[in-house]
């Protein structure tokens, strides 16, 4: 089952497996960043599991579907590289949801698969 690595761009090249950088600077980023105002609580800093939230919310609005439909279909079956740190949220973990139907355990209770309705 692919799963999601940390590193870099770098780290994503020379990988023995199949392995696609979903980071910073890539057309698969999250444009929602921890740390940044979070739109939900005024004068609060948004935290990672906030900003990984909105990335899947995005992706199930109108436009956004269209784009998780073709991420799908271009990281299916890949390994997927972030900076994010193995043990907090990543947006990585929703696109490696989405490309293959299915989550690790560890993750099974954050996020649903579907394009459709909002996160269990």
């Amino acid at each position: 089952m692919p799963t999601r690595l940390r590193g870099s761009a770098r780290t994503a090249a020379s990988a023995p497996r199949r392995c696609v950088y979903v980071g910073h600077g890539t057309r698969y980023e999250n444009p929602f960043t921890p740390g940044d105002p979070s739109p939900s609580s005024p004068g609060q800093q948004m935290t990672a599991e906030e900003a990984v939230n909105l990335f899947a919310a995005m992706l199930r609005g109108p436009i956004g579907r269209y784009y998780a439909a073709r991420f799908a279909t271009v990281l299916r079956g890949l390994d997927l590289v972030c900076t994010c740190p193995l043990n907090a949220p990543c947006h990585a973990d929703v696109l490696l949801c989405l490309a293959n139907g299915s989550v690790s355990r560890r993750d099974a209770h954050r996020f649903t698969c579907s394009l459709e309705g909002p996160p269990r």
